[in-house]
């Protein structure tokens, strides 16, 4: 299935997306990424659970909804929510996506890919004359298959504070630092992350194979 727009005026649109649905964030959805498994560190940025507390669940899908400088959305299969991204529109580098996010659950069939497929797609009539841009820490290598794929190269590489993962990196055991030794450095009295930022022209090939077996007539 090619991605279409289907209601490209909605604030943020629906899309359609190579068999997914992308959606604006409602309740229901929250509540079902506050179920999402969690993944713990060093990717516990994206852990959802949080969504289980339904004051903070409702206030973010307000926050989401309304947000005119980014767009949110939810990949859905069905009635079931399988992944998420966000685009910020205004940045100076380009359509800048982030919070770009499947859990473990729904890992291998291809939902990144065919989520940012169809964000991009869409993006690319309504802004005709923009590049992407996003950035991913070096120790996330499944993702940076899915980028690769999507017609991603690495523009540069950085040293980048990030403080939740600076402040975690105090608490967690010896085992679980050494997973990201390579990754990390201890400079000016803090920890840095080394971070790929990843640019993508308009209109570069981009390689969306779902797997056989997830695919629904």
């Amino acid at each position: 299935m090619t991605a279409a727009v289907i209601e490209i005026r909605t604030q943020p649109p629906s899309l359609l997306a190579y068999g997914l649905v992308l959606r604006p964030w409602d309740l229901d959805l929250a509540r079902q990424m506050g179920e999402w498994q969690c993944r713990g560190f060093p990717y516990h940025a994206f852990d959802m659970d949080h969504l289980k507390d339904i004051a903070r669940a409702e206030a973010t899908v307000v926050r989401m909804r309304e947000d005119l400088q980014h767009r949110h959305f939810v990949a859905t299969q069905g009635d079931t929510a399988v992944g998420r991204a966000s685009v910020n529109l205004k940045d100076d580098a380009g359509l800048y996506l982030w919070s770009v996010h499947v859990p473990p659950e729904h890992e291998g069939r291809g939902v990144c890919r065919r989520m940012l497929a169809g964000i991009m797609l869409w993006l690319e009539q309504v802004y005709p004359q923009r590049d992407f841009v996003l950035s991913s820490n070096t120790f996330a290598t499944h993702a940076h298959r899915a980028y690769y794929a999507l017609g991603f190269h690495i523009a540069e590489t950085r040293w980048h504070f990030d403080r939740d993962l600076a402040e975690r990196m105090w608490k967690v055991s010896g085992a679980e630092r050494e997973l990201v030794s390579r990754h990390m450095r201890f400079q000016n009295g803090r920890w840095e992350v080394r971070t790929h930022i990843m640019q993508r022209e308009h209109g570069a090939p981009m390689d969306v194979r779902e797997p056989l077996w997830a695919r629904r007539d």
